[in-house]
This record gives structure tokens, C-alpha cells and sequence, in this order.
């Protein structure tokens, strides 16, 4: 197998942008949610350990 017949599924004719960009904003999507969540997840974690830290 080539180089060109592998890939050649990456034109995608005459709906290349409209598949492209959507792919493009499925991953930016994926990416922001992925990102915020950890974010989100760590700051909860710190909040407790200071929660939990005060109690005793």
C-alpha cells in the first residue's frame, strides 16, 4: 500500500470542509470538556483536603 492509496478517504469529495470542520469542532468540544473537567475534579479535591484539614 502506498502512501497515496492510504489516503486517499481524506478528500472526501466535494464535502471535504464541511467533514473536516467537523471533526475539527468534535475534538475542540472533547478537549474543552476534558480539560474543565479535570480542572473542576482538582479544585474539588483541594477544596476538601482544606475542609477536611479544618475539622480536626
Amino acid at each position: 500500500m502506498t502512501l497515496a492509496e492510504y489516503f486517499s478517504f481524506l478528500p472526501y469529495g466535494k464535502y471535504a470542509f464541511y467533514i473536516w470542520l467537523s471533526y475539527l469542532t468534535t475534538l475542540i468540544v472533547i478537549a474543552t470538556l476534558f480539560i474543565r473537567t479535570r480542572f473542576i475534579h482538582k479544585n474539588a479535591i483541594k477544596q476538601l483536603r482544606i475542609k477536611y484539614l479544618r475539622e480536626r
